[in-house]
């Protein structure tokens, strides 16, 4: 989709298109490694592969509660001429048999218990009938029938995870199964935030109500501080800024130096006042690659590189800068922590309650919250627009996004929503 004008910006990029310039501008590599125990691993990026260094299980084991057996004796058994095999021990989990099972013998077997030497099959307790201290066995087993073999899970020297993957719960549990009790991840990229304006004031700070004549309190480092820490990073609160280029700069520089991505909010814009932009373009190379993105709400957004680093200019309002942290500082922090896994987001159907127009080349980002009714899945449309209603976020269950491409949906049609709940999983 080619580049679209808008007032106030020279040209207007799609999401794709800004996605793909700014990140072709940045250092790609990934945070450095650190060693942790297996134990505190959740939702942590492997930087390295793991292999195997054992077979799992370790040993031919039973796969069925019976009687290990030489397959070849039971050859021929069914219910008119059973097979008599003597007895000779037990083996359960834990607790193997310790000789070796002969010709026409037999070693009763819980599921999970080392095969007896000399044994190469179970018989199902089921197809046998105990006499005395023999068995009789009324089915015939083949070699390997009811054995979990050497290995069947987990070879050695195969390949467990593989770095770039967030280890969940399930592969500590691997991990710890093959006694490996740490494992290199990557450092959680830091990410430095900033308010801009003159207007803000921090609630720390805030007298009510004399304060608020004139101020509004800064909602935004809240807000990036959850999201941070949900994507996989860590926030380092760097603070409000007035309208100042001096002062802007500073903070700016103080990010550039302690954390691998800085994101300021507020000021982005084409006005008068919108400083931030003028004065990232002066701290380093290649400096703006993108400034005005076709997204609503979250136009004003300015993507940029000095030397390397990211910098992310985020919009004012809460919606449009929720909506732009979300679209580009997360794919930074992914990036950053060298994430290989492609990130799937679930959506759920759900049938229009109301017509949402749009404007084509645009990207709408539309907050609807979900009602479900007579078995149905209903959509309702909370803000087409606003993107300082901060309220709208918590009244919503969802977005629905309307692609650049399309002239909005019309009432009871199928759309589908994607989930808060997903959206920041």
């Amino acid at each position: 989709m080619s580049e679209i004008r808008a007032k106030g910006f020279k040209k207007l990029v799609t999401v794709n298109q800004a996605l793909e310039r700014f990140l072709g501008k940045i250092d790609k590599a990934p945070c450095p490694a650190e060693e942790v125990s297996v134990y505190n691993v959740f939702g942590r990026v492997l930087a390295e592969d793991v292999y195997s260094e054992v077979d799992v299980p370790p040993f031919d084991r039973a796969a069925m509660d019976g009687y290990a057996v030489k397959a070849a004796n039971t050859q021929g058994a069914d219910l008119n001429s059973p097979v008599v095999l003597r007895v000779v021990g037990e083996a359960y989990a834990g607790k193997g048999f310790k000789g070796e099972v002969k010709e026409y013998e037999a070693v009763k077997i819980s599921t999970g218990a080392p095969m007896p030497r000399g044994t190469d099959a179970v018989v199902m307790v089921e197809y046998t009938r105990r006499v005395n201290g023999s068995i009789e066995v009324y089915k015939s087993v083949s070699p390997g029938e009811n054995v979990s073999e050497q290995g069947e899970d987990i070879k050695k020297g195969e390949k467990i995870l593989s770095q770039g993957k967030v280890l969940t719960p399930f592969d500590a549990s691997l991990l710890v199964s093959l006694k490996v009790l740490k494992v290199k991840v990557r450092k959680k990229p830091v990410v430095a935030l900033i308010a801009c304006g003159e207007e803000l004031i921090d609630p720390l700070n805030a007298k009510f109500p004399s304060d608020l004549s004139d101020k509004i309190i800064e909602t935004n480092r809240t807000a990036f501080k959850g999201l941070t820490l949900k994507f996989g990073g860590v926030p380092l609160d760097l603070g409000i800024v007035g309208d100042d280029e001096k002062e802007i700069g500073e903070r700016i520089r103080a990010g550039l130096e302690k954390a691998d991505i800085v994101v300021i909010s507020g000021g982005t814009s084409v006005g008068e006042k919108d400083l931030v932009p003028k004065v990232v373009q002066e701290l380093g190379e290649p400096g703006i690659v993108v400034h005005g993105v076709a997204i609503s709400p979250g136009k004003p957004v300015a993507l940029a590189s000095i030397d390397g680093k990211p910098v992310v200019c985020l919009p004012g309002y809460p919606v449009a800068a929720i909506i732009d942290f979300i679209l580009f500082v997360r794919p930074l922090i992914e990036l950053k922590l060298g994430i290989k896994e492609k990130r799937i987001v679930p959506t759920v159907k759900a049938i229009l309650a109301s017509r949402v127009a749009s404007k084509t080349g645009t990207r709408h980002y539309v907050r609807v919250r979900l009602e479900e009714k007579n078995g149905k899945l209903y959509a309702y449309p909370v803000r087409i627009s606003g993107s300082g209603i901060l309220s709208s976020l918590v009244k919503s269950d969802g977005f629905l996004i309307v692609p650049e491409d399309i002239e909005g949906y019309e009432k009871g049609e199928e759309v589908e929503i994607i989930p808060f709940t997903t959206l920041l999983s």
